[in-house]
């Protein structure tokens, strides 16, 4: 055996090392493949009568046909169903909306909500809210900056920041409700033209992309 051979031959840790390597980047790979699609799957809002006229009755390819939820807002709460496009009510409210977000559920029937002293709560920038929803602690603030404007949500002691609009945009909370089950506050907010779903099985701490977003549509849209 010459030293040449010598020097190529690999070893068996080496030969092991490399295969371990190459099942890491193989892993990884599998990973940011996943992660890629899973950004392109956003979450769905709309408004009643958007749903009856862009999805409910005969089926659209260009909107999906499961997973949706109508909230229907009641004063104390919020009515949580799950519907199917086919299933058409021409008397329902008008200020149900309709939302779609990929990987989460929501928890049927009637979910109480945070009463403010107003019915829509206008926070004040910079202003700290400690609150209670049943027998969970929570807090928020909305901070404005050149990112824009912010809304930092803490329950369970850890901050979910969330930046949804134009700095300094005038923001509303028009609900704060456990929609998901699981005894964690959910926000349903409008930060300039746009409104927002926030669900806390869909956070994590530190920056978050909204679980929904919807758009406002002018006139004759």
């Amino acid at each position: 055996m010459t030293a040449t051979q010598t020097q190529v031959r690999p070893t068996n840790t080496t030969a092991r090392a490399l295969r371990q390597l190459g099942l890491l980047w193989a892993g990884a790979a599998l990973a940011a493949s996943a992660w890629a699609a899973g950004i392109h799957e956003e979450g769905y809002m709309l408004e009643a009568h958007a749903w009856r006229s862009e999805v409910a009755g005969v089926p659209s390819p260009d909107w999906p046909v499961d997973g949706w939820y109508r909230l229907t807002p009641s004063g104390k709460s919020i009515e949580v169903q799950a519907v199917t496009p086919s299933e058409t009510d021409r008397a329902e409210a008008d200020e149900a909306t309709y939302v779609r977000v990929p990987g989460a559920r929501l928890k049927e029937g009637r979910r109480p909500v945070y009463r403010f002293n107003n019915v829509i709560l206008r926070p004040k920038v910079g202003h700290q809210y400690e609150l209670m929803l049943g027998k969970t602690r929570f807090s928020f603030a909305v901070e404005s900056n050149e990112h824009g404007t912010q809304y930092a949500i803490t329950y369970g002691g850890e901050t979910h920041n969330y930046v949804l609009g134009l700095p300094a945009a005038a923001t509303r909370v028009h609900a704060v409700a456990d929609l998901d089950g699981d005894a964690m506050p959910d926000f349903l907010v409008e930060v300039g033209d746009e409104r927002f779903l926030l669900l806390s099985t869909q956070a994590k701490p530190g920056q978050n992309p909204p679980s929904a977003q919807l758009w406002a549509m002018g006139e004759g849209c």
